[in-house]
């Protein structure tokens, strides 16, 4: 006849016995305990705990005998179910704590092995759940390590209220595999071993809501092939020495295992990172808190083809917040604060049996770093653009670009520098109200800024080349003297650019350099330095604003100067141009009101207001201009009670108002080819040459010096004329007009 058998405990003779189907129902038993399917996972976890199952001799012999064989099954546990059937356990059960030192658990739920698995359901309310054991000589030379929980073959664990507590060096809290599930509810872990908080294996899952778990020295909780971890609701893991390590196995093919991490935290003071992801993990943190308290680490990392999502909350790290390995990262929402990088992301030392995933998308974000905010590793790989949008970097670097990146930065805020370590070809577009508050040392980067974007430069900079349609303020905070912006390519400026740097009298360095130039836009100049008006046009200056390499051949649209000329006389003017004796240079220089441009700080007249007891002499040739205000391009008028002296016999100009004061002349040929007309108590002052324009007016003509003045036409001027030296020679009377004659 054949015949089953069950292996029961024996309360009668406190030890396993072999019950046929005959004898059931006339044993006494605590519980019933099925021996499952041949299982010998010879699990450890990534710290090298050993889990191994007490074989006793009895039990191994009826193992054999039956076929199957489970080892923690046949475990010294405290208290075990594996029988397909539910279970409620509610505050009235013992408290169930495991003291042997070889393998064992406080509690242990199996399922059952028929066609497929039935899963053992267990539901717990106040429970105690406690191991003290472990720590025997294992076969292999290693120890063995007690559990407070253990679960397997798809068992289902729901406990609510409970605390569970490892108090022993080689324990661990809870153990998960082979499907199985677990489920925490307003519960707390107290670890105080160094075997971990807990291990899950082979598609198991375990979740905590609103649990609170505290663990000494370097207890982890270890999230393994395919497994999944949700820590929800509020609650708190607290971690000495450890870490949330996620991963799957050690090729592409194995499974990934998945954390949640939701309205909950986790804090670590360990080396390790607090949360680390490794082979296709998948992290999900929503509104999470992550503290990481130590220099080495990082709060978050991401490892070999992991997907990391960040979705809201607070990362704070003493090291790197956010370490990123060949993985793909989006960070939404989230705000990072860390000593070290706020972001480092790298594919050196990455899994080549794993895609380099690098990849990086933040949102919505405040990252704040005491060294990097963005840290683009040497030798990375990056195929995608790196996406960052309506988000804050606050550092004394906000990106440092050690491989070849492509940056997209849309309505973003970045304060600190931008810093290139490597040669590769990089970019960084600013749009949408971007802002960047720094400097660019970025030989080999193309930055662009498009109409509503803004770079606020502090200190000197250099980039590969620059388009620039937005707004760009040159700043110099060191006081460096020296170019302040170096394009090492092409410097390109829209219409919209708007340029604006204020000028250093003692800097005789160009304010921009670049090897090819393109101008458009505005260009905004500010002063603090007094103006000195020269006593003559030889005595202008130029300052040099842009040297380019090759030819400039196009301007600014509109040039402003912000600076005080109250001292400037009417006739003078600041122009802004490329210059006329060397076209790679555009420079602000001082010149006549006469020929003022549309880049020019006044508009182009002929008054030359000259105060009393004060000369300025034009040695430059006056000729008729294309007027582009009130004035007709042709007639000088002299203003005000000072002297004006012409000295350049190609004047051409048309005619001569003298309102004021005197006009000067050596040669009458400096008057131009117009009419002379002198008001009352003004002068016209000659030394020589052949005065053939018409002269009227109330006021005098004064000859002076040694040569001979003709004096031609009939004129009818009235204020007299004066010879003080010289021959005056008239081609007729009326060529003196009708005032006095002195000749002294």
């Amino acid at each position: 006849m054949n015949r089953t058998y069950s292996i029961v405990w024996s309360a009668v003779r406190n030890m396993y016995v072999v019950a046929s189907e005959l004898a059931r129902g006339h044993s006494k038993v605590k519980a019933q305990v099925c021996a499952s399917e041949t299982h010998s996972p010879n699990q450890k976890s990534e710290y090298g705990q050993i889990i191994k199952a007490t074989r006793a001799a009895l039990a191994c012999a009826v193992a054999a005998a039956l076929g199957f064989f489970s080892p923690l099954a046949m475990a010294d546990n405290q208290v075990s179910y594996a029988d397909a059937q539910p279970h409620v356990l509610d505050e009235s059960t013992p408290p169930m704590t495991y003291s042997g030192v070889e393998d064992g658990a406080a509690l242990y739920v199996s399922g059952v092995a028929t066609v497929g698995w039935q899963s053992t359901t267990v539901k717990g309310t106040g429970l105690v759940i406690e191991t003290t054991g472990g720590g025997a000589n294992a076969p292999d030379g290693g120890k063995y390590v007690s559990k407070a929980i253990s679960i397997d073959h798809y068992a289902i664990l729901e406990l609510t209220d409970t605390e569970i507590t490892t108090d022993s060096i080689y324990s661990l809290g809870i153990s998960a595999a082979d499907g199985s599930t677990l489920t925490l509810t307003d519960s707390t872990l107290n670890i105080g071993g160094n075997y971990g908080v807990m291990t899950l294996y082979t598609g198991s899952a375990a979740t905590l809501n609103n649990t609170t778990v505290e663990a000494a020295n370097s207890s982890s909780a270890q999230v393994q092939q395919g497994s999944t971890l949700n820590v929800l609701d509020g609650s708190k893991i607290t971690l000495a020495q450890g870490q949330i390590n996620v991963v799957a196995g050690t090729t592409a093919a194995d499974a990934g295992s998945t954390l949640n991490l939701s309205d909950s935290s986790v804090i670590s003071a360990g080396t390790m990172s607090t949360i680390q992801g490794s082979n296709k993990a998948d992290l999900n943190l929503t509104n999470a808190t992550i503290t990481h308290t130590n220099a080495s680490g990082a709060a978050v990392q991401a490892n070999n083809a992991t997907t990391l999502d960040i979705t809201g909350g607070n990362i704070t790290s003493d090291g790197t917040g956010v370490y990123i390995l060949a993985s793909d990262a989006n960070i939404d929402g989230a705000t990072i604060n860390a000593d070290g990088d706020g972001i480092f992301i790298t594919s050196k030392k990455r899994s080549t049996s794993y895609e380099d995933l690098n990849a990086l998308t933040v949102s919505d974000a405040n990252v704040t770093s005491k060294t990097v905010a963005l840290n683009v590793d040497g030798s990375t790989t990056i195929n995608d653009p790196i996406k960052l949008t309506n988000s804050t970097f606050t550092a004394p670097t906000a990106i440092k670009l050690g491989s070849k990146a492509t940056i997209q930065a849309e309505n973003m805020t970045l304060t600190g520098n931008i810093v290139q370590t490597d040669m590769s070809s990089s970019s960084l577009s600013l749009s949408q109200e971007s802002t960047l508050t720094g400097s660019v040392d970025a030989m080999f980067t193309t930055l662009s800024l498009d109409e509503t974007s803004q770079w606020n430069m502090t200190d000197p900079s250099t980039v590969g080349n620059l388009t620039n349609n937005g707004g760009i303020t040159l700043g110099n905070a060191s006081g460096s003297t020296g170019t302040l912006l170096t394009v090492d390519n092409t410097l390109t400026l829209q219409d919209d650019s708007q340029i604006n740097a204020t000028l250093d009298t003692a800097n005789s360095s160009p304010i921009i350099k670049a090897a090819n130039v393109t101008l458009g836009g505005t260009l905004n100049l500010s002063s603090t330095a007094t103006f000195v008006a020269p006593e003559t046009d030889e005595h202008f200056g130029s300052i040099t604003l842009i040297d380019s390499q090759t030819a400039i051949t196009t301007d600014f649209d509109s040039v402003t100067l912000d600076a005080d000329t109250s001292a400037m006389p009417d006739y003078l003017t600041i122009n802004a141009g490329v210059d006329a004796n060397d076209n790679t240079n555009y420079v602000l220089s001082t010149g006549l009101s006469w020929y003022a441009g549309a880049n020019s700080a006044r508009v182009a007249h002929g008054t030359f207001t000259v105060d009393a007891d004060s000369t300025f002499t034009v040695t430059s040739e006056l000729d008729e201009t294309t007027a582009t205000s009130n004035w007709d391009g042709s007639k000088l008028t002299k203003q005000g009670d000072g002297t004006l002296i012409l000295s350049n016999t190609g004047n051409d100009y048309g005619d001569t108002v003298i309102d004021g004061g005197i006009l000067a002349a050596k040669d009458a040929a400096s008057l131009g080819t117009g009419d002379v007309t002198i008001a009352e108590n003004a002068t016209l002052a000659l030394s020589q040459g052949t005065l053939d324009n018409n002269v009227a007016g109330e006021g005098q003509i004064v000859k002076s010096g040694s040569d001979e003045l003709i004096v031609t036409g009939d004129n009818n001027y009235s204020g007299g004329t004066t010879i003080s030296g010289g021959t005056l020679t008239a081609d007729h009377a009326d060529s003196l007009g009708s005032g006095d004659i002195d000749n002294s």
